[in-house]
């Protein structure tokens, strides 16, 4: 066993970019001279967005390295130390494990293994409509499980030097971790993908999620890159409109304020000649007749810039299909799916922190009350009279979040996380998940009740999956952290044997 007060370890947090090897063997070349500096005698740098095996050892000044499968045999100042790759293997001085999980806020827990350097990449991975954000936060743990050095989690690369006897340093868990990872994420996204930094162009409607959603595009890029339009109808509130225009000033953007209706009127006006009724467009035709007429009027300004359309849906509007295909579900990439509103009530006081003054309206963020909630401009869609967003919010914030496997990464289908949510309703009306005060708030303390609206739910996202498959590319900050992307099916299965059973309890 070799001496560890003798070895003197340097942990590169690099950014790693798919399919750019120059550009990560520069990133690798940074921290050889940063750990050369430091005095290491060897340098661990992950090589992998994908493979936790893929990670680097690099032998410093005379250092000599020999590799024997998941053992490689360190010489280094007078000793001679044997290191597991990947996983424990007994008579070694300690465990190197390359950590490939994307950032969750979910939370992980820390490795089993001890005496363990884990080694994590920052950066972004785009795959199957979803562009996880990594963010570091590589560590060593003694041989006790204690963390003796921590490198940021700030979504960028980061250097230590480390002893496994002594430790290094230590750095703190960041706030506003999600507004950060999204902030990080974007910029990245901009700067691989689009290199020829076009504008961004948002439907700037005072709702909360665009509001958030430009607040977000002018921390990452700026206000000279960012621009807004209103396309309002005569169901388009004051108060919303009146949001906007003040965002918008707030902010610094260029703000475009019109009508669509004259729009949406020829289009009625054109169906007739096509054989329809006078008042054919009503309804959710109209509603969707509108979203589509200001995703083809953004889509146009977008070329008019120069530019690209920044999407606004939330999680749980994505996840109960809550948008029209081709016209809200548009855009180059979506900021903030990955969130529930519950969680951009968080990032909307950030953003406000950050700034250091109001840039997402108080009015838009509800008061919690010991019963409920008060809201002064509830969420809406504004396609139709009086129209609010038929969530229920807080509640159905948890429910998204559990169907979808936030708190069971195991869960692989809809049925079987629906099925939990019942056995958990069953036995204490969801007490134990933190919401029950929303249980009884909107009635669901009811089982029949509860079994409707859970019914409700689920027929939404079912239906929802062919919007899915055609909805922009979203950031993963948020859910679980797994890039285990297998194909979506837009073919429902049917309810299991258990799914009924527990559902004829619901309402017997």
């Amino acid at each position: 066993m070799g001496d560890l007060r003798k070895l003197k370890v340097g942990i590169g947090q690099v950014q790693i970019i798919e399919g750019r090897a120059s550009a990560n063997e520069a990133a690798v070349d940074r921290m050889i001279d940063r750990a050369l500096d430091a005095g290491a005698d060897v340098l661990a740098v992950p090589a992998s967005l994908t493979d936790p095996q893929n990670v680097r050892l690099i032998g410093l000044n005379d250092s000599r390295i020999d590799i024997a499968g998941n053992v490689v045999v360190l010489e280094a100042c007078g000793e001679s130390y044997r290191i597991a790759v990947g996983r424990e293997v007994p008579g070694c001085d300690f465990t190197l494990i390359g950590d490939t999980r994307p950032y969750s806020i979910v939370g992980s827990e820390a490795p089993a293994l001890r005496s363990t350097l884990v080694v994590k990449p920052v950066g972004m991975r785009d795959v199957g409509g979803k562009v996880f954000a990594f963010d570091g936060g590589s560590a060593a743990y003694d041989a006790s499980g204690r963390v003796i050095a921590r490198l940021s989690d700030g979504f960028e690369e980061d250097f230590a030097l480390v002893t496994l006897a002594e430790g290094g340093k230590v750095e703190g868990a960041m706030e506003n971790k999600p507004l950060e990872g999204i902030v990080a994420t974007m910029r990245r996204f901009d700067e691989l993908v689009m290199p020829w930094k076009p504008k961004w162009v948002i439907g700037l409607s005072g709702g909360l999620d665009s509001s958030v959603t430009a607040s977000l595009l002018v921390t990452a890029f700026g206000p000279e890159r960012v621009v807004g339009y209103n396309l309002a109808t005569r169901f388009n509130s004051d108060a919303t409109k009146s949001n906007a225009a003040a965002i918008a000033e707030t902010l610094g953007i260029r703000m475009r304020n019109g009508s669509i209706e004259d729009l949406v009127v020829a289009l009625g006006n054109t169906a007739v000649q096509y054989g329809y009724a006078p008042d054919a467009l009503s309804g959710l035709v109209l509603e969707n007749a509108q979203a589509r007429t200001r995703a083809q009027l953004l889509s146009t300004f977008a070329a008019l810039e120069g530019g690209v359309v920044v999407n606004n849906g939330n999680r749980v509007e994505c996840a109960f299909g809550y948008a029209t295909l081709y016209g809200d579900a548009i855009g180059a990439l979506c900021p903030i799916a990955d969130l529930t509103k519950v969680q951009l009530f968080d990032v909307a006081r950030a953003l406000n922190a950050g700034f250091g003054f109001e840039v997402v309206p108080a009015n838009l963020l509800p008061v919690e009350t010991p019963d409920g909630y008060q809201w002064a401009t509830m969420p809406s869609a504004e396609l139709a009279s009086g129209q609010v967003d038929p969530m229920k919010w807080f509640y159905h914030d948890w429910l998204v979040s559990e169907l979808q496997g936030d708190f069971a990464p195991s869960q692989r289908t809809l049925d079987e996380a629906a099925c939990n949510v019942m056995e958990r309703y069953l036995d204490d009306r969801l007490e134990s998940a933190g919401v029950g005060k929303w249980v009884r708030y909107y009635g669901l303390d009811d089982p029949k009740a509860f079994a409707d609206d859970l019914e409700w739910a689920l027929a939404c996202m079912r239906a929802a999956t062919f919007k899915g498959v055609q909805a922009p590319p979203k950031i993963v900050i948020a859910s679980p952290a797994t890039i285990a992307c297998d194909g979506v099916s837009q073919v429902a299965p049917e309810p299991s044997s258990r799914y009924h059973v527990l559902m004829r309890k619901l309402r017997h």
